[in-house]
């Protein structure tokens, strides 16, 4: 029964997907998207409360496995802290802004988020989610004393901050539609040598 329901789930994300695509949000309505699945509006909503979840499970579902991959490099400090913090933040912003629209729907759900649930979706189960892995692991280093002590939940915003500080504007203000692996590349180093000139300790 819940391979079924996995699977009616998966389906019902594709198609919103190609019909958020073809439509845009405000006109994709979750009608639209019952009657291409081929069911009662009802069934859709047993598995989505809104359209504004409804999106958010498009676009993690996108992320999702590089998504896992680059916070499981949390789950230790390892001998290396830099290392482990350029890898965490290249993977944190290839999967920001590499995969198709990635872009494109991050100014959607800024726009949205004014007129919608989809802002606080959005921030309770993927911002906060990655927030709190990366406090807990920065609070880890900061024990191993590979960082100063100090707040570790502040701290991570700060990395945040850096890591999306050289891009994000250019892409919300559609300066650029794109972004190339090497400017990725760039942004982390640069990020994580400010953030360790800021927290880490002296040698």
């Amino acid at each position: 029964m819940r391979s079924k329901c996995m699977t009616k789930k998966k389906k019902i994300i594709e198609i919103a997907e190609e019909t958020f695509r073809e439509l845009g949000f405000e006109r994709a309505s979750m009608g639209e998207i019952s009657a291409r699945v081929g069911g009662s509006k009802a069934t859709l909503y047993n598995y989505f409360s809104s359209k504004e979840e409804l999106l958010f499970e498009v676009v993690f579902s996108a992320i999702e496995t590089e998504f896992n991959t680059t916070h499981a490099l949390l789950a230790d400090a390892g001998e290396d802290l830099v290392s482990v913090l350029i890898a965490f933040g290249e993977g944190l912003l290839n999967s920001l802004y590499t995969p198709p629209s990635a872009i494109e729907v991050r100014r959607l759900i800024f726009a949205e988020s004014r007129r919608s649930d989809l802002g606080k979706i959005c921030y309770e189960r993927g911002v906060q989610r990655s927030h709190a892995q990366l406090s807990r692991f920065l609070r880890k280093a900061m024990q191993q004393h590979k960082l100063r002590e100090t707040d570790p939940d502040v701290a991570a915003w700060h990395l945040y901050g850096l890591l999306d500080s050289t891009l994000l504007r250019r892409c919300l203000l559609c300066v650029q539609d794109s972004v190339s692996e090497e400017e990725i590349q760039t942004a982390v180093r640069q990020a994580v040598a400010v953030f360790m000139a800021g927290y880490g300790t002296p040698a």
